[in-house]
């Protein structure tokens, strides 16, 4: 007779499809596994069958060359049932099996002796099972380790199916990666683009507006020359913004060429470029400064960009002192540049490096930093802030000394 199925039969098959079982080929590690068994049982036939909806397929089988059978044909529809070993012990003399054909191609089938393969969640994925062509019977310790090895096989099939998984994984990542790069050149495009086609219109408007307040000054009240003021200061504004995303494009962009720079030099001139006139203002490089393997003017910018933000996060009429030195570190080579500024919180230490972020109301685009953060992508490096609100900033600029 055909075995009542389980009322979650359709539960069971969709977690039989999860392991991509069925049809493969011979494995020679579930080959093993079948003769271990017949030899322990002492059968000339063992298999490990897999259950589908319409049949009983081998994926090894020891002492039979059949693939698979028809389910109805199954002595396993009936292991499907039961969470112990099924045995029977004599076919012939059984009425659970009297509808099923024990001549099967020229097989005799009289002793059978089956453990299910049962998954975490209680899915019967099929059986691990004996069969001899005379009555036989299994011994308690026997039955013990036909069910050990019955796990053995679900752990085979769990192995496999993280593997696909793993795989499928990969190539879903692959892709992924392969689009996210492909918008993000689109998106650099666009910003370049955009940044480019604006700089024209908004210097023609930046120069009217400066002639019609000219124009205009003996016919205006203070009123309408702040207003004009606040237009040209807004469209200034507006201009270094156009001016930072275009370095920015430029920095994501660009292929860049490193080379062993002088660090000191290098530095001396960033800062020297700020103009600054103001005695409250310090800045000390430590001796000696390491050679750092950099672009030079990615290098410079990032200096200028870090030092620029300290002055612009200076303590009101308060003295800014800034340090500027290097640590080799073997496998990099780290440019500290330490200030006293106002610091940060540090909840806001993170959004400091994101584009158009302004922790505290400044003059600035609100770029600068994100730019460094950039370049030192560009390095295969990175840059790191530790700050204190009301104590000041560290940054750490880290250069690896191998080409990126």
């Amino acid at each position: 007779m055909r075995p009542k199925l389980k009322a979650e039969e359709g539960l069971r098959l969709e977690a039989l499809y999860e392991y991509n079982i069925l049809d493969t080929e011979n494995e020679e590690v579930y080959d093993q596994l079948t003769e271990l068994v017949a030899n322990i049982c002492s059968t000339p036939i063992a298999l490990i069958s897999i259950i589908d909806e319409e049949r009983e397929w081998f994926k090894s089988r020891y002492g039979l060359t059949d693939i698979e059978k028809p389910k109805d044909w199954a002595f396993c529809s009936e292991t499907l049932l039961k969470d112990g070993v099924f045995e029977i012990k004599d076919c012939l003399n059984d009425e659970r099996v009297e509808n099923i054909p024990l001549l099967q191609n020229g097989l005799q089938v009289i002793f059978y002796a089956g453990a299910p393969i049962i998954n975490a969640e209680g899915h019967h994925i099929g059986t691990l099972c004996v069969i001899d062509h005379q009555p036989s019977c299994l011994q308690d310790e026997k039955k013990v380790q036909l069910k050990i090895l019955a796990k053995q096989v679900l752990y085979l099939l769990e192995l496999r199916k993280g593997h696909d998984v793993k795989e499928a994984l990969l190539r879903q990542s692959i892709k992924d990666a392969k689009e996210l790069e492909q918008k993000n050149k689109q998106l650099e495009q666009f910003v370049y683009t955009v940044s480019h086609d604006l700089k024209a219109p908004l210097i023609t408007l930046s120069a009217f507006a400066k002639t019609l307040s000219k124009e205009l000054e003996p016919h205006t009240n203070d009123k309408q020359k702040y207003r004009f003021t606040r237009i040209q200061e807004n469209v200034s504004q507006m201009g270094d913004l156009l001016a930072d995303l275009l370095e920015l494009s430029r920095v994501m962009s660009q292929n860049i060429k490193r080379e062993h720079l002088d660090t000191e030099l290098l530095i001396r001139k960033q800062w020297q470029s700020l103009n600054l006139e103001d005695e409250m203002i310090n800045c000390v490089i430590d001796l000696p400064v390491d050679s750092i393997l950099a672009n030079k003017t990615l290098f410079s910018r990032s200096i200028l960009n870090v030092c620029y933000y300290a002055i612009q996060n200076k303590v009101p009429n308060g003295t800014l002192d800034i340090r500027i030195y290097t640590e080799n570190c073997g496998s990099h080579v780290s440019l500290f540049i330490i200030d006293n500024s106002l610091g940060m919180a540090e909840e806001d230490q993170e959004r400091a490096f994101c584009i158009f972020e302004q922790v505290e109301k400044q003059k600035g685009t609100g770029m600068g930093l994100c730019i460094v953060k950039a370049a030192m992508e560009k390095h295969g490096g990175e840059i790191k802030l530790t700050s204190t609100l009301g104590v000041g900033n560290r940054f750490e600029l880290i250069f690896p000394v191998a080409a990126y």
